[in-house]
């Protein structure tokens, strides 16, 4: 399996604290620490863990936090030959506070992330023939995107969209997406930007509300559709079939990168055709483990580590 990430470097910052602050309050933390972080990165080392052979085209900028988050990279055994070193700008940094349920907050300086374009891209064509997966997020430029798209339709290439974090955006590649992983706030975002006017709410519990508002996705052109719920599990929605899948219950540390960790493996083992059970089942324990640890790429988990949870523990039903 070859797969290409086109995404987001960053340098995490983290601190834990009891509780999240409040407007003009602090909250005193402890266990300060950076880390590599960005969903590209992660959606990548997480695709390399699990076996696939995994490129990832980038910008990172010429700077302390970059050349650190590179190097790093660097030593997952991803193929970094594509990455572009930005003179320009600074590379992207996130603040990350987690709380003491393992809840964070988020504040990202994107960074040189925002300047990886359509040529960068161009330049890196030779790494589509023989891919089986693009996998792509919002944390980068809608012409990087839209040229990502382009070479992986030229050869056949599955492409996953995990449309994160939710902005603006050329609403043309949904013609090309086979698989988008919105959460329900991300799904809810989406409609209002496409159909101009309030579809559903990130906080509703009704799931055949949340499927048929899925289901305007497909309408789209785009053929599957894995709505995430958070704890609840996930939806998923095809122009013919709605199914509901839960999660597994573990002791949530972190939940940070565990979005990343689910559409990692979903788009892996989506590319290698396996069905949507097993598929998901794989991916809710790839993200049951990651948020079981610390931090973003460190928490992420190897195939065999997946393979053997999924022998020892029992997925919940949808709530």
């Amino acid at each position: 399996m070859k797969a290409i990430v086109v995404g987001s470097t960053n340098t995490d910052l983290i601190i834990h604290v009891d509780t999240l602050p409040s407007a003009g309050n602090t909250e005193i933390g402890h266990g300060f620490r950076s880390a590599p972080g960005g969903k590209g990165a992660n959606q990548a080392v997480c695709l390399a863990r699990l076996g696939a052979g995994t490129s990832l085209i980038a910008r990172f900028g010429n700077d302390e936090f970059s050349r650190g988050t590179l190097e790093n990279i660097e030593r997952k055994g991803i193929d970094l030959s594509r990455c572009v070193i930005d003179e320009k700008h600074r590379g992207g940094i996130v603040f990350i506070i987690v709380d003491r349920n393992g809840d964070n907050t988020m504040f990202a300086d994107l960074g040189s992330n925002l300047f990886l374009n359509g040529s960068d891209i161009e330049n890196s064509g030779a790494l589509f023939a023989g891919a089986d997966l693009l996998l792509l997020q919002f944390e980068v430029s809608d012409g990087a995107n839209k040229k990502a798209c382009e070479l992986a339709e030229i050869n056949n290439v599955k492409i996953v969209l995990n449309p994160a974090p939710v902005r603006k955006f050329d609403k043309d590649i949904f013609d090309h997406v086979d698989l988008l992983t919105p959460n329900m706030h991300e799904l809810s975002w989406i409609l209002e930007y496409t159909e101009g006017r309030s579809i559903i709410s990130p906080d509703e519990k009704d799931t055949g509300k949340i499927g048929k508002a899925a289901g305007r996705l497909n309408a789209y052109g785009i053929g599957h559709v894995l709505v995430t719920a958070g704890k609840r599990g996930c939806i998923y929605v095809t122009p013919t079939d709605v199914r509901t899948f839960g999660t597994y219950r573990v002791k949530q540390v972190d939940s940070t990168a565990a979005g990343d960790a689910f559409t990692a493996a979903l788009a892996l083992k989506f590319a290698e055709g396996m069905e949507i059970t097993d598929a998901v089942r794989y991916a809710s324990a790839c993200a049951a483990i990651t948020v079981s640890r610390e931090g973003a790429i460190p928490s992420l988990p190897d195939s065999d580590e997946v393979e053997g949870f999924i022998m020892k523990n029992r997925m919940l039903e949808f709530e």
